[in-house]
């Protein structure tokens, strides 16, 4: 059986999702894979740095997936930080003879997230939302270069009108619902039958 560790943040933990809807729980019931949820609520990608060789390294999965970056842009780092840490995962990852994957971040619901009582993003919500484009787009733009496997957990999450989907994420506005988890499953297993397919997984029937 193959295994894969998914390293992160609070969207990659299931913030207030019962486990077995978690996304990581859902591709490994998906692709018959042996999946570790390394998910840490609040984290931010020096922190998942900081774990990396005790959290995934030393544990020898086939395959890794790092998705982190909110946030750093949360507490006003500069992307390029940011950037610097996820790719010093990626090419530990490959060192060792891991295959990277790299998620690209949600967006986040500023509407409704402005609704509720918790301290709002260093800058404002509207620097956020730049600095996550930002991320976003660098992010596609070095993974390619470097030809890293990307996941675009950014785009599915607004409609044909470019519109957030609201019925994707939880009262918060910052994290994904069940629904939400679902969709991020879906593009997960999609990326395993379709760019790495050549690693011969096959779907759990």
């Amino acid at each position: 059986m193959k295994t894969m560790i998914c390293i992160g943040d609070s969207l990659t933990e299931g913030a207030d999702i019962v486990k077995e809807y978690r996304w990581p729980q859902r591709v490994g019931n998906a692709l018959a894979m042996n999946v570790t949820n390394q998910g840490i609520g609040g984290d931010t990608t020096q922190g998942m740095l900081s774990r990396f060789s005790s959290g995934v390294l030393v544990k020898k999965p086939e395959f890794v997936l790092i998705l982190g970056g909110t946030n750093d842009l949360w507490w006003g780092l500069e992307v390029n930080t940011t950037l610097g840490n996820l790719f010093s995962m990626v090419f530990q990852a490959r060192h060792y003879g891991i295959v990277p994957i790299l998620g690209l971040p949600m967006p986040v619901n500023i509407d409704t997230a402005r609704k509720n009582d918790f301290s709002p993003p260093w800058g404002g919500y509207e620097q956020l939302v730049k600095e996550m484009t930002k991320l976003v787009d660098k992010l596609s733009f070095y993974a390619n270069e470097s030809e890293v496997v990307t996941i675009d957990l950014h785009k599915p999450f607004f409609d044909a009108r470019q519109k957030i989907r609201q019925d994707l994420f939880q009262p918060d506005g910052l994290h994904p619902n069940r629904s939400g988890h679902r969709v991020i499953s879906n593009s997960m297993v999609t990326t395993f039958q379709g760019q790495l397919s050549f690693y011969n997984m096959q779907p759990h029937r």
